[in-house]
């Protein structure tokens, strides 16, 4: 427990939790010749609202760059020439329609929770999309999950760890069918692994300009973003900002230890 708390402690001098006060990140605008920030926003939507509180304050907007999480993962994946390119939604629910017929046709490929059907794609990857947010396939994660399983009650000990192995079949069936990655999630795991292998280079590379990262709009912090964000503040000196919204932010601030006390941001249960 004490070497989990120190990773923690290690990474916090360069991250700072802001509950609500987005606005305060305008206090950074001037006129710059280049950039020095990222505003990382979940939806475009967000962005917008910040571009506009700029140009109703007068402030230039010269000191900020707008992107999402993904769109700046794909930037530091093109530097090192890790491909980019993942499939959509809409394909990923038929791998996965196919991976249940071959449940069906034959022998077993998939753990199928009591009450789901095997003719419901959609359910089955929402189990995998909401498996991955909470633990990004972390191994350490992962194992945490099946401890936290075995000792809840009956039935909802069983329940918990079918859920589990659920999302952990599909998502190994799915690495053996498609030629791109698997979702936009699995760039944002590509990312950190790169950031941790090549300590912080990359980064250095892409955004040599870039002294500060800020995350705006987050209503929860998934295990993805926490892995991605963890990746930087251990490969770079750049400081993250991240601004939770007021309605969750407290809880949330109290979570971010366990978030970011793994080891290896990005590692996953199949490699």
């Amino acid at each position: 427990m004490q070497q989990e708390s120190t990773r923690y402690e290690s990474l916090s001098e360069q991250l700072t939790l802001h509950v609500g006060d987005e606005m305060q990140l305008l206090e950074r605008a001037g006129h710059v010749q280049q950039p020095s920030e990222i505003i990382l926003a979940p939806v475009e939507l967000h962005q917008r609202n910040i571009q506009r509180r700029l140009r109703e304050a007068a402030k230039p907007k010269e000191s900020f760059t707008f992107d999402d999480v993904v769109g700046v993962s794909r930037r530091v994946l093109n530097a090192t020439d890790v491909p980019t390119a993942a499939i959509d939604r809409i394909d990923r629910l038929s791998l996965v329609r196919g991976l249940l017929d071959e449940t069906v046709s034959s022998s077993p490929t998939i753990t199928l929770p009591a009450g789901v059907s095997s003719h419901d794609p959609q359910h089955i990857e929402q189990i995998r999309t909401e498996i991955e947010t909470i633990t990004n396939f972390h191994p350490e994660r992962i194992t945490a999950w099946a401890a936290t399983a075995d000792e809840l009650p009956e039935p909802i000990d069983a329940d918990t760890a079918e859920l589990l192995e659920t999302a952990l079949d599909v998502e190994r069936g799915l690495r053996t069918q498609a030629e791109k990655a698997i979702s936009d999630i699995e760039l944002i795991r590509r990312t950190a692994r790169e950031l941790t292998a090549t300590n912080g280079t990359v980064w250095k590379e892409t955004f040599d300009n870039i002294e500060r990262l800020s995350l705006v709009g987050l209503s929860s912090i998934s295990a993805p973003y926490a892995d991605f964000i963890h990746a930087i503040a251990a490969t770079t000196s750049i400081d993250v900002y991240i601004y939770l919204r007021r309605a969750t932010g407290d809880y949330l601030s109290e979570r971010v230890q366990p978030l970011f006390d793994v080891s290896g941001p990005g590692t996953v249960v199949f490699e």
